[in-house]
């Protein structure tokens, strides 16, 4: 039986009495973790015995800089949990329990070892989380992978979640765009009228080749140089699976023509990149 780990390293150095006055810094929250699931009937080539193996890589932020809503909310992206005390310990709790496949109601015996058999197929799951910074807003990058052996293909998602280092709160896009049905219209005209996205709109499913206005996006980020808001859907919404997940880029200046920026947003991304009033 092996005893869990997870390493913990700095990614930064972190300055004494870490305070949002201070420099955003994070720390890595590393781990790997094995399973035999035993099944009491075969459950495929593989036999009555599933390997699983799940792996985090996480850069999480240092106390004090998020907000409790805002950490939780990242805690719900990376481990699919809001109520645990802190990121260090949602991590432990996702690494330490299995991915369990019930067979007409009745759950496998699970084994912790050490490694698994390379040699045969087993299932995974994955986190990985970075994140990008300036002096105003941090934005941290969430994928998660899964594949459940004998399948196809794996199933991925990406999503991003942005905070505002002032208040630690999150930003969200009614915080940048004054109507979000305006927005919609925008997203579908940049598909159909900006060659950043013309991969996008090759790809669409066919209930959206000529949509006049396109779903709420999944989740966004600002680039670093704060001339974009790139919008994103998830796996299957708007595109086959061969055709990944989708992006949308919406350059502020032709945003600020389609929809009314907010005060935050005007403010974040400077005068020169919206038409003046």
């Amino acid at each position: 039986m092996k005893r869990l780990t997870l390493t913990f390293a700095l990614a930064a150095l972190l300055l004494a009495g870490c305070t949002r006055d201070k420099e955003f810094t994070t720390h890595s929250i590393n781990g790997t973790q094995c399973f035999l699931l035993g099944y009491d009937e075969q459950m495929g080539p593989w036999g009555d015995t599933l390997g699983l193996k799940k792996t985090l890589e996480v850069e999480w932020p240092a106390k004090g800089f998020l907000s409790a809503a805002a950490e939780r909310e990242l805690m719900k992206l990376c481990f699919d949990d809001s109520t645990s005390a802190n990121g260090d310990v949602a991590a432990r709790e996702w690494l330490t329990k299995p991915y369990i496949y019930v067979d007409d109601g009745v759950a496998p015996h699970v084994e912790t070892v050490d490694t698994l058999d390379e040699s045969k197929e087993y299932s995974y799951m994955a986190v990985r989380c970075n994140s990008t910074h300036d002096s105003m807003l941090a934005t941290f990058h969430v994928g998660i992978e899964t594949f459940g052996a004998g399948a196809a293909h794996g199933i991925y998602s990406s999503h991003t979640l942005t905070v505002d280092l002032e208040s630690g709160n999150v930003v969200r896009l009614t915080d940048l765009v004054s109507d979000t049905n305006l927005l919609c219209q925008a997203i579908a005209r940049a598909i159909f009228d900006l060659d950043a996205n013309k991969d996008i709109r090759e790809c669409l499913f066919d209930e959206y080749r000529n949509a006049d206005r396109m779903p709420m996006p999944a989740s966004f980020f600002v680039d670093s140089a704060r001339n974009n808001i790139t919008v994103s859907y998830d796996l299957y919404h708007i595109q086959p699976y061969a055709c990944g997940i989708p992006s949308v880029v919406l350059p502020i200046f032709w945003l600020s023509k389609h929809v009314e920026l907010t005060p935050y947003a005007k403010r974040l991304f400077g005068p020169d990149s919206y038409i003046k009033e």
